[in-house]
């Protein structure tokens, strides 16, 4: 409660919110520029966080703001949006996730250059694979219920967080290159390298490569058996990684985009284990091959008909071990997910009337095949095939913005390896609606609402994880829907804008793991009620001097409750790892080529385990963060500077139970770019 009170204080003493009047496009245009993120098509201008003509909440970040942010990774920006709760399981090179409104992270889909990213043996996608480096905007929508330009795919899941790629600020040079070298506390040290071309007729390509190493042996403490104090450094979170890209990219004679990208990315990490009583030798490693390869072609905007068709193929490899004392024969999974998608999506845009109001209409075909094959008996290989149709239509008039869809999925599993005992999951099919709408009530004022009725599917991991998985899991449906308000306008020379949302979720057969005697099962399970609030508020002001000053600030209150069963012991206590209060605020002062950014996150009171009492809670935390950042330009080259003192109050706080996160750290980077 307490730093839902000071977040609150805060949040109304900034004054607040986010884009200019004058920078938000119209409420629905041709085809991208409203419902994708095409690099060339998105001004790095806006720097807003909440788009107000939605009918549903979505948040929109540029380039710039993402530079001026000092944000290294994905991660760190979006933990500063409401509703959005990154879970990390520490360590320099740890797992991240998303969970947007408390659906957990598996109802979260990414999506990269309108290419959606597929992971079916975890479900869930890792925030610290995508490189922030090369992204030049990023797009969440808290719903997925508004945008309608997208695969058919992300119309079932509960949010969507799309990213565009960087495009290359070459100016009138045929050619570019940039070289970075960061470094970081706990051994953390990052070269970067990045060359752009110009091609002939305006094609474009790019090609850059990355290192990580780091010890990640950062020092923490926690409370012994006695009471006592011990001081310790982390161990066995070591990283070492790389990433590689080519991309190439052009016009084709007919005004249409050409996109094709591969990137190979590869890593050894430690996994630091929790830290419980006194048991600090980890024991367990990980190894990642990732390969990536996809090409689509988008039709040129500005027409009735507009279009885009592309594919995609990932094929993933993962080697876990262990060596525990107490396994007999050491642990050495070894696994090859693979997944080929096929992805088609055709608008078409009617006039309605003379007074601009416009109508379209949007069809979405994606078709998918995944794999996964392991080194452990249980496990059928299975390979699923999966087909998903969407029908949206949206209504753009003067102050109305409605949208209505439906998609149709169907998945069907299949056994490569037809071993005695071992069966795959049985058919399934569902049909999931949305409606939302947005009207300006007078200008500057909007108000909003929607449904939405979304699930996701069981994991392969769900499905055939040895001694775990169950065939006979039914997917989740999770019911959305909310109501808002946004506001716009000036207050003296600050362009300011204020939005309110209140919201509904329910989760049915909810996908948990389940104690049976010795092992555990996985179970759908009953009902999850979330009910929550959010505000979100900003404020641009120039200062003189060429300086400006943006603030945002952002407060979400969440209650989500399992009221399966009123017999049970945490009947309607709030889940696991689901705050109840959260936020953020973040000032920058800047001007062209330098920032000075600080940014606090606030988090409340979470239970690691179902029932609600003491002992099983994770005290709330502040997580302060400064960065400064200066461009000087000279005849031959560009020089930036960059440094950040992460987390200032030094303290270890835990987002996941026995993962302590780093203390107080810094990093320095520099950067030249010719």
């Amino acid at each position: 409660m307490f730093q839902a009170t000071c977040l609150l204080s805060v949040l109304l003493s900034a004054s607040v919110p986010a884009a200019p009047l004058d920078l938000y496009e119209p409420s629905c245009t041709y085809g991208i520029q409203v419902d994708t993120l095409k690099a060339s098509k998105v001004s790095d201008r806006r720097q807003g966080r909440e788009r107000l003509d939605t009918g549903s909440p979505v948040i929109e970040i540029g380039g710039a703001a993402i530079d001026r942010s000092g944000a290294k990774d994905l991660h760190e920006v979006l933990r500063t949006l409401p509703g959005l709760n990154v879970k990390d399981y520490g360590g320099i090179g740890g797992m991240k996730t998303v969970s947007v409104r408390g659906l957990g992270a598996n109802h979260t889909s990414v999506c990269v250059d309108g290419m959606l990213v597929n992971d079916a043996q975890h479900g869930s996608i890792d925030l610290s694979g995508f490189d922030l480096d090369d992204t030049g905007n990023i797009r969440v929508e808290t719903v997925s219920a508004d945008g309608i330009f997208k695969p058919a795919r992300a119309f079932s899941s509960g949010s969507v967080i799309s990213l565009g790629t960087k495009a290359p600020d070459l100016g009138g040079k045929t050619a570019g290159l940039s070289a970075r070298m960061l470094y970081g506390s706990f051994g953390t040290l990052k070269p970067t390298l990045r060359f752009d071309g110009k091609l002939a007729d305006g094609w474009v390509v790019t090609a850059r490569g990355s290192y990580l190493k780091s010890n990640g042996n950062y020092p923490f403490g926690y409370d012994g058996l006695s009471g006592e104090r011990i001081n310790l450094r982390r161990e066995g979170s070591d990283v070492s990684a790389f990433k590689s890209l080519l991309r190439l990219e052009g016009n084709t004679q007919k005004g249409g985009v050409l996109r094709a990208s591969a990137s190979y990315s590869g890593s050894e990490r430690g996994i630091p284990g929790p830290v419980i009583l006194y048991v600090l030798d980890p024991t367990e490693r990980i190894w990642n091959n990732d390969l990536n390869a996809a090409v689509s072609y988008e039709s040129a905007s500005g027409s009735p008909w507009h279009y885009r068709i592309g594919g995609s193929y990932r094929r993933t490899r993962d080697r876990y071990t262990n060596t525990d004392a107490k396994y007999p024969v050491p642990v050495d999974d070894r696994y090859l997910q693979q997944s080929l998608t096929a992805t088609g999506i055709l608008e078409r845009s009617f006039a309605i009337g003379d007074a601009g109001n416009r109508m379209n209409v949007v069809f979405s075909q994606d078709l998918s095949r995944e794999s996964l094959a392991a080194n452990t008996v249980v496990c059928p290989d299975p390979v699923r095939f999966g087909s998903y149709s969407s029908l949206a239509v949206q209504y753009c008039g003067e102050r109305l913005r409605a949208t209505a869809s439906i998609t149709g999925s169907y998945i069907h599993e299949s056994a490569s390896r037809n071993d005695p005992g071992l069966e795959t999951a049985p058919d399934r099919s569902r049909l999931g609606p949305s409606l939302s709408f947005s009207y300006e009530v007078t200008r500057g004022i909007h108000i909003r609402a929607f449904v939405k009725d979304g699930f996701r599917v069981p994991t392969f991991n769900d499905l055939y994880y040895d001694r775990v998985g169950s065939i006979s899991l039914v997917p989740e449906k999770a019911f959305q829907s909310g109501l808002g308000a946004a506001w716009q306008g000036k207050a003296g020379r600050a362009l300011v804008d204020v939005t309110a949302d209140a919201y509904f979720n329910r989760v049915k057969d909810k996908i948990v793991a389940i104690p049976t005697m010795f092992v555990w099962r996985m179970r759908n399970l009953g009902r999850v009620d979330m009910a929550g609030v959010e505000v979100s508020a900003g404020m641009s002001l120039p200062l003189g001097g060429e300086y400006s000053l943006r603030t945002d600030a952002s407060f979400s209150f969440l209650r989500a409750v399992d009221v399966t069963d009123p017999s049970a012991k945490n009947y309607r206590h709030q889940i696991q790892y689901t705050p109840k209060s959260s936020g953020s605020f973040s000032a920058s002062i800047f001007k062209d080529g330098f920032s000075l950014n600080y940014t606090l996150i606030a988090v409340g009171r979470r239970y690691f385990l179902p029932q609600n009492l003491e002992v099983n809670a994770l005290e709330g935390y502040f997580d302060h963060n400064l960065a400064i950042r200066k461009s000087v330009p000279f005849r031959l080259c560009k020089l930036t500077l960059a440094a950040e003192a992460l987390n200032l109050a030094g303290v270890n706080y835990e987002i996941v139970h026995s993962y302590p996160m780093p203390g107080r750290q810094f990093r320095i980077s520099a950067t030249v770019t010719i």
